[in-house]
């Protein structure tokens, strides 16, 4: 028995002393893009909560507006990862920006809308074919937000061929939905929820796509994957935590985003926030890939089993 007890502590000592020693280590340093709304503020939380630093990572983390100009910084070797739209890098790996999802970001849940169709508040709008003839505002145009907007009019009724896409950024919307400039936008939070005595919803885009679906997803390129794996794999670790963490503890996120993102408190506590997903399945992105190509964004099918990064963590394949 003293054997057996004295064996056990000589293990526990040596993991000890292990976790200590990589705990003491040199952080690998780690360049990160994201963009503005709860949806994209996993690495905030990952960097203030420590989760990055488990992991052996030292995370800086730069703001951008879209994943396109992520994907140029990933291309010009600024930042190793970025976050956008599962459709947005399937456009880039179309177009040879070769990379790939790594991981999950925000996934769609009906009960917990973080991005709705909006209009003004006096708006004379009641359904989708009243928007026949008018202009809408989008974030990017092809992009993601347009094209979800695009299955939820077609959807209800709506003639697409009448509907005309401007570029608004997200922070300009409610301007220009107040003024009429715009007769309608697929904003986000926390936007929707600062502006909502001037707006109101008009319709859950993302419910047209699927009833389930990763919406945004962290991504990398081909050559950084195949040259740090190890990296990328304690990211992926890192961003599954902070999903687990950031799901389970909303007050203390929203207090994240008052200091990182410059969040006025009582819209951090008021705001509908984003559900984030751990897994990266496959089945979950191939909705929004089939969307790209059913507006002919993507000129042909692509299956988002080859769009995921297969050695991540993260990965599931439905078997």
């Amino acid at each position: 028995m003293h054997r057996l007890l004295a064996a056990a502590l000589t293990v526990a000592l040596f993991l000890t002393c292990a976790a200590g020693v990589r705990a003491a280590g040199p952080l690998i340093p780690l360049e990160v893009g994201t963009m503005p709304g709860d949806a994209s503020a996993e690495v905030y939380y990952g960097v203030d909560q420590g989760f990055f630093k488990d992991e052996g990572l030292d995370v800086h983390v730069t703001p951008f507006n879209n994943a396109p100009a992520q994907a140029a910084a990933i291309i010009a070797g600024t930042i190793a990862v970025g976050n956008g739209g599962v459709g947005s890098v399937a456009v880039a790996r179309e177009r040879g920006i070769l990379e790939r999802v790594i991981v999950p970001a925000s996934i769609y849940e009906p009960s917990a809308l973080t991005a709705v169709l909006m209009v003004a508040k006096d708006s004379p709008l009641k359904k989708a074919a009243d928007l026949n003839g008018s202009i809408i505002g989008t974030n990017g145009l092809q992009d993601q937000a347009q094209l979800e907007t695009m299955a939820w009019l077609e959807k209800h009724g709506a003639d697409l061929k009448t509907i005309k896409f401007v570029e608004v950024p997200f922070p300009e919307m409610a301007g220009a939905l107040a003024q009429h400039r715009i007769a309608a936008a697929l904003m986000v939070e926390p936007l929707i929820t600062a502006s909502v005595a001037g707006l109101r919803p008009f319709g859950d885009a993302m419910g047209a796509v699927a009833p389930h679906f990763i919406t945004t997803g962290w991504f990398a390129g081909d050559a950084w994957l195949q040259a740090n794996p190890d990296a990328a794999a304690r990211f992926v670790r890192a961003m599954q935590h902070i999903a687990n963490w950031a799901n389970a503890h909303h007050a203390e996120s929203a207090q994240i985003l008052v200091r990182s993102a410059k969040l006025d408190p009582d819209i951090a506590a008021k705001m509908t926030r984003a559900t984030y997903g751990t897994i990266l399945a496959p089945a979950l992105m191939q909705p929004v890939l089939d969307m790209f190509v059913h507006f002919g964004v993507l000129p042909k099918p692509m299956s988002a089993d080859d769009l995921a990064w297969r050695d991540s963590p993260a990965y599931q394949k439905a078997h």
